[in-house]
């Protein structure tokens, strides 16, 4: 994704070592290195990750942490850096997804030493025994409104309803989620969607395949569509329908759909474990994370969070109590185990 990446990873590993006092290591044990690498996924997350999480923690702890953008699919890399204990960077953005084909490949997790039961307000779900959520985003809906009023489509049934909701359509062009969708529509109960009867949901595909006028593969491009009116509804990530939003596009966000976490995972074997337990639990915190979807269009994992957020944008995020009702988890287990044959099918079909 960009350029001179391992020679990104390789500037960012460089460790200087040093003591610090860190006000939250356990035992009040001095750190033996004053800096940890993170991989993240880049952009304005990162951006965001450096402001909330990173820079505070150095201030409170004297460690400094390095934030590098990771490939798409990070579990290759994980791996790698597991088996040649090349530890160019000690914890990793993963999916549920990720982390479920990490544990079926071997053992290339680090617990993080701490309960999931410890923390208080965490969503159900969203922390494990080796895994940390903290950003969350949202699969939803999103019409223009100068083309439907207050009228538009509220229900994934409305969105394949082309007789009642006339008009040009926008969807995701990949596996993840769009079955669920067809699903939804077709009128399966969202407790009910896993397992997925793929079947059933390509033939649901297939009744709107032809008045689908955009197939989307990147957020920018949702967004862009969004904004310019080259569909008047479309499914969408719920950071890219208020980017749309906040550039003065006429768009109206319904919530209901899908949503994923984003989480640290931290890396077997990395000589800094201590220190990097310490960062994934600081970013539990409701006032650091309440800082996070502040700046970032992604919600947080502890509700606490929403005391430290203005009103407004707390109204915004996937996770706000009145819009996570109507939102469902991705089953990792079941794409962890489905994938390549979903993506397989979906190309095939995409080219039909």
């Amino acid at each position: 994704m960009r350029p001179t990446r391992r020679g990104l990873l390789k500037t960012a590993a460089i460790g200087a070592v040093g003591l610090a006092a860190p006000a939250i290591l356990p035992r009040g044990a001095l750190a033996q290195t004053k800096r940890i690498t993170i991989a993240d996924v880049g952009g304005a997350p990162a951006a965001a990750i450096k402001t909330a999480f990173c820079d505070p923690f150095q201030q409170e702890t004297g460690i400094e942490v390095v934030n590098v953008a990771h490939d798409a699919d990070p579990v290759s890399q994980f791996k790698m850096l597991v088996d040649t204990k090349t530890f160019l960077w000690d914890a990793c953005m993963v999916t549920p997804d990720h982390v479920a084909r990490l544990h079926e490949a071997g053992d290339y997790i680090e617990t993080l030493g701490f309960a999931p039961e410890s923390v208080d307000g965490m969503i159900p779900g969203t922390l494990t025994a080796d895994w940390a959520g903290f950003s969350v985003y949202g699969i939803i809906m999103a019409y223009r409104n100068d083309k439907f009023g207050e009228n538009g489509p509220k229900t994934w049934a409305d969105f394949w309803d082309v007789e009642k909701y006339p008009g040009r359509r926008g969807l995701y062009r990949g596996a993840s989620g769009m079955l669920e969708l067809a699903l939804l529509a077709d009128g399966v109960a969202p407790q009910d969607l896993y397992p997925i009867d793929m079947d059933r949901a390509f033939a649901k595909l297939d009744q709107i395949k032809e008045h689908v006028s955009v197939w989307w593969a990147s957020g920018a491009q949702n967004t862009q569509i969004l904004q310019n009116g080259e569909v008047d509804m479309s499914d969408s990530w719920a950071g890219r329908t208020f980017a749309a939003i906040d550039a003065g596009a006429p768009v109206t966000p319904v919530w209901n759909g899908l949503y994923n976490v984003d989480g640290w995972s931290v890396v077997k074997g990395t000589p800094h474990l201590e220190e990097v337990r310490e960062f994934c639990r600081f970013c539990l915190r409701p006032d650091r994370q309440g800082h996070y979807s502040s700046i970032v269009a992604n919600g947080p994992t502890n509700n606490g969070a929403f005391e430290h957020m203005d009103a407004d944008r707390a109204h915004r995020m996937p996770t706000f109590p009145d819009n996570i009702k109507n939102l469902t988890m991705l089953n990792s287990e079941w794409w962890t185990a489905n994938n390549d044959k979903v993506v397989e099918r979906m190309e095939e079909w995409l080219l039909l």
